[in-house]
């Protein structure tokens, strides 16, 4: 009896030994962990960039739901919405960039009232490119000097684009509201207002709308007209603020339809370029390999017809299938740009080129096969 148990301890202390050499070991490996150097705030912040940029291209969903570290993101400059900044014109031609919280100064500048005015929000951010936002946007300033032209730029980088996208939305459309309530004391006639967006500025723009709208005492006064650029499907339905009854007249302009714009009508005139966001079977568009190039085409299309003054011309259809039978209202067609027939309304749809100049003027509003199967070539 006291040999087995002198046995049975024998077993206890060498299981003992064991386990506290695994503890060893294991307590070991822990403090070699921990010596090893830590990842700094500077690479987590890199870790995250390099996350948003590989999820954008595949759309909001993947966008929004980026595995990053926001607490991280939070100790850098930019995220917040102040961080924003407004482009607004000198009369020597020159643009000049003001913080957002500067907004009573925008009337400093020049800005006649006996002009049509443009505000143009900008939440979509593009590397430097042929698609790049900001260049086309300084381009328009400088060339529309028969316009007073005001750019809100909330997403010059992709950090800022992301917390746009996912907290921002409702401060930003407040600040753009401000913008609207300077100018009109300013002198700016509402009706002589034209906000216009792509993507994530396009929703922005019409929650602008919206609110300028239920702060003025007269409940039918409201910005003339809101131009939605491809209006981003957004990582949260509720924040797709373009309607038909935003603004006076509501249009439009269609890109992809698919993982980045809405494909439903928005607006009391929807253009679908090529049919891309109207046929499902239609993804991509000319000279387009991406849906994010998609996305990016209808803003390059508003710009061409702004800053070159070239005309895109677009007919009223009740569907793609009767486009392509020419089974059309040709008397009621319109062009891209900021005016529009007061009697236009409906869906209206056009051909393009995937290279600039990109319209085929009045022969893309009457299909032909052959104008359809050019748009194969890579857009530059």
């Amino acid at each position: 009896m006291q040999q087995q148990r002198i046995y049975l301890h024998g077993l206890w202390l060498i299981s003992i030994f064991f386990y506290c050499s695994y503890c060893s070991t294991d307590a070991q490996v822990a403090k070699e962990v921990i010596g090893l150097q830590q990842p700094t705030v500077e690479a987590i912040q890199q870790r995250n960039f390099e996350l948003l940029q590989e999820a954008l291209p595949l759309g909001w969903k993947a966008f929004c739901e980026a595995p990053v570290d926001e607490s991280v993101m939070l100790l850098h400059s930019g995220i917040n919405p102040c961080d924003a900044s407004i482009h607004v014109m000198t009369i020597t031609n020159q643009s000049i960039q003001l913080p957002i919280k500067a907004i009573s100064e925008v009337s400093d500048f020049d800005i006649n009232p006996k002009r049509k005015t443009l505000v143009y929000v900008n939440a979509y951010y593009t590397p430097d490119s042929y698609f790049s936002v900001q260049s086309h946007l300084k381009l328009l300033q400088t060339t529309r000097r028969d316009l007073n032209i005001i750019v809100v730029d909330f997403a010059r980088d992709v950090l800022q684009l992301y917390y746009t996208v996912r907290h921002h939305v409702a401060v930003q459309g407040h600040f753009v509201a401000k913008i609207l309530n300077v100018l009109m004391q300013k002198g700016v006639a509402p009706e002589d207002v034209t906000l216009a967006g792509h993507s994530v500025g396009a929703n922005i723009a019409a929650l602008a709308a919206n609110i300028y709208a239920d702060q003025v005492t007269n409940s039918n006064v409201r910005v003339g007209q809101l131009v939605a650029i491809d209006p981003a499907l957004m990582c949260s339905p509720a924040d797709i603020y373009v309607q038909a009854n935003v603004s006076s007249r509501v249009i439009v302009i269609h890109g992809e339809g698919d993982v980045f714009g809405v494909r439903e009508q928005r607006g009391t005139i929807d253009i679908y370029p090529n049919g891309i966001g109207f046929f499902t079977r239609r993804k991509l568009q000319p000279g387009c390999d991406t849906r994010s190039c998609s996305h990016m085409y209808s803003f390059v299309l508003f710009m061409e017809a702004l800053i070159e003054g070239v005309m895109i011309p677009a007919v009223k259809c009740d569907s793609w299938s009767h486009f392509r039978k020419r089974q059309c209202d040709f008397s009621d067609a319109l062009a891209i740009g900021l005016k529009y027939p007061k009697q236009s309304k409906g869906v209206y749809f056009c051909l393009t080129q995937p290279n600039p100049p990109f319209t085929f003027m009045e022969h893309g509003i009457k299909y032909q096969r052959s104008l359809a199967s050019s748009a194969k070539t890579n857009l530059i």
